[in-house]
């Protein structure tokens, strides 16, 4: 049966052509429109204003807007079919699909942290060669290392030069990739970038929550602590250690009072009361200790050593010291064994300040039921730490910690902890007598009463900071901020989201100690508290906390995969090129031939031989019944090879460009979609061959030197040249259309390489440069290699590059109409130049100047 006739329609708007309101006009690719669709197509690059994207095909057309759409010619033979009374005729079917709904490609790489950790943590992560260690500590958990920045910073770090930083060793062993397992990684590295993100997967979710926690804090409150700058690994070798990277000062408050300033019995740290000193430095105290409080972190321990002042004297909380502190008090208690009184490392030497309830969560839970707490850990386990600093500054009792903990560790070796609420009595009590001796004579029974509470054995009895603050703050100074809105800024959160002596970071050393973590569940520390409040629920912290859930889905990422070569032997002489046409791989050489491969097996199937110079570049037309591979070599000499089942030995055509000896021969070919052949030559001239009889259509002329490269896409020909240039060309009447790469003479190098795709153009150069164009304005120029990139393939979110100096570097991209990202994923070391690139389906197959041919794939 016989359907009704579809009349022709314009692309845009869908209606069908008449002579009076959708006029088709006929665009120089082949394909028509209406002038009123065409009047309203956007121009397509801001230096193509006289030019339109083709809406059929997408190609790039030539337009003469000052003249309009009437200019072009009219589709008649449309008219007319529209306009006939003619029989209607059956509408033919198209062919049909024998793959609706294919797979999609494969990636080449899957590493699960990149999509899920790259976009919270990037701006977290410090350049490798940002820092210059200036000590070795770091090499056991048990240290802090230090160094300096190398050369200034800008956003989002604001480094100075030569600053100090310290760095704390977040991993407790050294960082092996899950690639180091497996054979490939004899020849695969993960960049720097790469190494830090999976170190951070390594760590779990939890330990990132709480780095997410630090560094927000930093970033949001930076009054009163010591900036946290992000993470960094340091060295070559793939066993090094992620660090957190903190601010560092030279002199703490540890420093000070060794040096007998003591600012409430006698001399101060600057001239005048040492009462008022204590004023200043106590508030400042409880500013740096209120900064975390406010982005709802927990300390848990405090130190003297954890503050330092700046070069303007101000005093700063390190929170990397914090985390060395609770590092070691966990290892201290972790090696006592408190049923059978074994002996461990001394507990009663730390010099940090650390709460009894704090104390007790760190043991087992019979021992800590027996504490008598009521309340879970919160802030107020730091508003004990802090007052204990408070008074050792008052007193200049730098035993005063080593007394109680002593204590502690005394009752706990024996097993038990039921009298503990008396030993904890009759030192508070001797600790209030000496500050009454002092204070009172100074009429300061505000403070000392505030303190007295501060001491409180039961947490919820304890004042907050910013009560402590007020405190000080009125007695010895003549500003107080007491109004609603300071206190407001300066008051804890409302649940608490990180404990760090309680958390995962300083739990590292003992894997049995996450069973005290609030997170799961442990009566005698978050009873009171959901999980969900735990963790936190406002919005900004979101990023940290919503990073890690997919990771259980996501380990089938390298860990349950791995990365694959396989070697293809058969050329004599250095590879050329690499092709893919009708189900074969395909392969030139300096040899002379042409190599076939299976791509299932990757054996070898036959050569074809023919050309008496050199291979210099092949292609393949795929898209057609009978798919062909054409090649060029350095005798200007041009082949036509039929790809087919039967896989025939001679050539179906074959031609020479000229016959002139002074010129080097073909060096590139590509085809278009017009049915064109390009090749580049060595007489700085391409030529335009017709597929339908191999004829020359035109020789385009305008390089200086070599053409070495050719692309095509968007209606556009791409030439690279050894002169340093790239030229436009259009498709459709093959005029120039203009010259990228010629703004700065003086900094041209030859153009060895070009690749095309997601409307971006990239170019590889001899001096190692890697350049990226969109809409023909350069978006990225960066120095990749030392030596000539002479490879180069792009392929969606792929970059894969290689040359001179053996390395084949991976690069994955992604790009919007405001901005491009472009990361470094990894690299693989060859043992020869590489020659040739090609991206298929998962696999990259590589050429090499060895003669050999190597497919790179990652199976899962």
């Amino acid at each position: 049966m016989e359907s009704a006739i579809e009349l022709p329609e314009c692309p845009v708007c869908l209606q069908a052509y008449d002579w009076t309101e959708t006029v088709p006009r006929v665009l120089a690719c082949g394909h028509s429109a209406c002038e009123a669709c065409l009047a309203a197509l956007p121009i397509p690059r801001p230096n193509l204003p006289d030019a339109v994207r083709c809406p059929a095909c997408t190609q790039l057309v030539p337009l003469p807007r000052s003249h309009g759409p009437s200019a072009l010619p009219k589709n008649l033979d449309l008219l007319r079919f529209s306009s006939s009374s003619s029989s209607p005729s059956p509408v033919p079917k198209s062919k049909p699909n024998p793959n609706p709904n294919p797979s999609p490609s494969p990636d080449f790489l899957t590493l699960p942290w990149t999509q899920s950790l790259l976009p919270a943590w990037k701006h977290s992560i410090l350049p490798q060669d940002a820092l210059s260690r200036t000590s070795v500590g770091a090499a056991t958990t048990t240290d802090i290392s230090t160094a300096t920045i190398s050369s200034p910073l800008g956003r989002p770090w604001c480094f100075r030069k030569n600053q100090r930083v310290s760095l704390f060793p977040i991993n407790t062993s050294p960082f092996s990739s899950s690639l180091s397992s497996t054979e490939p990684s004899q020849w695969f590295r993960l960049s720097y970038t790469m190494r830090v993100l999976e170190a951070l997967y390594q760590l779990g979710d939890g330990v990132r929550d709480e780095l997410g926690f630090l560094v927000d804090a930093s970033i949001r409150h930076q009054r009163g602590l010591c900036k946290v700058f992000g993470l960094w690994m340091g060295g070559e070798q793939e066993n090094s250690r992620l660090c957190l990277v903190c601010e560092r000062f030279d002199r703490s408050l540890a420093d000070v009072l060794r040096e007998g300033k003591m600012f409430g019995g006698g001399g101060g740290v600057d001239s005048g009361d040492p009462l008022y000193n204590f004023g200043m430095v106590g508030m400042e105290l409880c500013e740096a200790v209120m900064g975390l409080h406010s982005q709802g972190v927990v300390c848990g321990c405090l130190a003297l050593s954890c503050f330092f002042f700046d070069d303007f004297g101000h005093c700063l909380l390190d929170v990397n010291q914090v985390l060395l502190s609770g590092r070691g008090i966990r290892e201290d208690v972790g090696a006592m064994d408190f049923r059978k009184g074994c002996d461990g490392p001394n507990l009663a030497e730390s010099t940090a300040f650390i709460s009894p309830e704090v104390l007790f969560s760190l043991f087992r839970k019979d021992v800590a039921n027996d504490s008598g707490f009521d309340a879970s850990v919160g802030y107020g386990s730091d508003v004990w730490s802090l007052a204990c600093i408070l008074v050792m500054i008052l007193l200049g009792n730098a035993n005063l910690a080593a007394e109680l903990v002593e204590s502690f560790s005394g009752i706990l070796a024996e097993g038990g902890c039921k009298n503990f609420a008396e030993v904890y009595d009759v030192w508070k009590e001797n600790a209030i007598s000496k500050l009454e001796a002092l204070l009172l004579d100074r009429k300061l029974e505000s403070l000392l009463q505030i303190l007295a509470s501060c001491l409180s054995y039961q947490p919820e009895s304890r004042p907050r900071v910013i009560d402590i603050w007020h405190c000080i703050c009125s007695l010895f100074t003549n500003t107080c901020a007491d109004d609603s809105a300071a206190s407001d800024v300066l008051v804890g959160k409302e649940n608490v989201l990180c404990w760090l002596v309680l958390g995962r970071i300083c739990s590292l050393l003992h894997k049995e100690a996450d069973s005290i973590l609030p997170s799961q569940g442990n009566d005698n520390i978050s009873g009171d508290i959901p999980d969900e409040d735990m963790l936190g629920s406002n919005e900004s912290n979101a990023d940290h906390l919503q990073q890690g859930q997919d990771d259980s889905n996501l380990d089938k990422g390298l860990h349950d995969g791995g990365l694959r070569s396989v070697t293809l032997q058969g050329h004599h002489d250095c590879v050329t090129g690499l092709a893919i046409g009708g189900g074969f791989l395909l392969s030139s050489s300096f040899d002379k031939t042409i190599n076939v491969w299976s791509l299932q097996d990757f054996s070898h199937i036959q050569s074809w031989s023919g050309h008496e110079h050199r291979v210099m570049a092949i292609v393949v037309v795929d898209d057609t019944s009978q798919p062909i591979c054409i090649s060029g070599d350095s005798g200007s000499g041009i082949f036509i090879w039929t790809i087919s089942t039967s896989l025939g030995k001679e050539p179906l055509k074959k031609w020479y460009e000229h016959n002139d000896w002074r010129y080097s021969g073909i060096h590139s070919l590509a085809v278009s979609a017009t049915g064109f052949l390009y090749s580049g030559s060595g007489d700085k001239s391409i030529k335009a061959w017709s597929l339908q009889d191999y004829s020359l259509s035109c020789t385009l002329t305008g390089h200086k030197s070599t053409v070495s490269s050719l692309a095509v896409a968007d209606g556009i020909l791409y030439s690279g040249s050894w002169d340093g240039t790239i030229r436009l060309w259009w498709l459709h009447d093959h005029s120039p259309l203009s010259i990228l790469g010629n703004e700065t003479p003086e900094n041209l190098a030859p153009v060895l390489s070009l690749s095309i795709g997601n409307n971006l153009l990239v170019s590889s150069y001899e001096n190692g440069f890697l350049k990226m164009w969109r809409n023909d304005a350069l978006v990225r120029s960066e120095q990749i290699q030392s030596g000539a990139i002479f490879a180069l393939h792009l392929d969606k979110k792929w970059i894969f590059t290689g040359g001179w100096d053996k390395i084949i570097s991976i690069k994955e991209f992604s790009q919007n109409e405001l901005e491009m990202d472009i990361k470094t994923i990894g690299s693989v070391t060859c043992d020869s130049v590489i020659t040739s690139l090609l991206y298929w389906h998962g696999k990259l197959f590589v050429g090499f100047s060895n003669r050999e041919i190597k497919m790179y794939c990652y199976e899962s």
